[in-house]
């Protein structure tokens, strides 16, 4: 005789999933240290502002001494960067020893408008 085959049917087992335990979520501090330390020393410069601006005086008077547009007969001196030279052809002269590269840009532009 033939053997019966019999199909075991499964049963689905189901998983047992464990609760998590809820946690509450504790609010943001609120940083209002931070805040109020900005507006302390914002507050306190716009006091020092006002008490500096209210205690400067400053005089509006201007004496410009107007000059005279008359010519006089000087001694023709020269000065060129800070240095002095008696006529405009000493200073060529001297001018003529010293290198482009060590003049400065004033004694560079006598020395090349320069003409006799």
């Amino acid at each position: 005789m033939a053997k019966a085959i019999t199909k075991k049917k499964s049963v689905a087992k189901k998983k047992s999933v464990a609760k998590k335990k809820s946690v509450a979520k504790k609010a943001p501090k609120i940083q209002d240290d931070n805040s109020m330390g900005i507006m302390f020393v914002a507050g306190f410069g716009l006091i020092l502002l006002i008490y500096f601006g209210s205690t400067i005086n400053v005089d509006g008077d201007v004496t410009i001494e107007s000059i005279e547009n008359s010519t006089e007969l000087v001694d023709e001196v020269l000065v060129i960067s800070g240095k002095t030279y008696s006529s405009k052809k000493e200073a060529k002269s001297k001018l003529t020893g010293v290198p482009q590269s060590q003049m400065t840009d004033e004694e560079r532009d006598f020395y090349v408008s320069y003409q006799d």
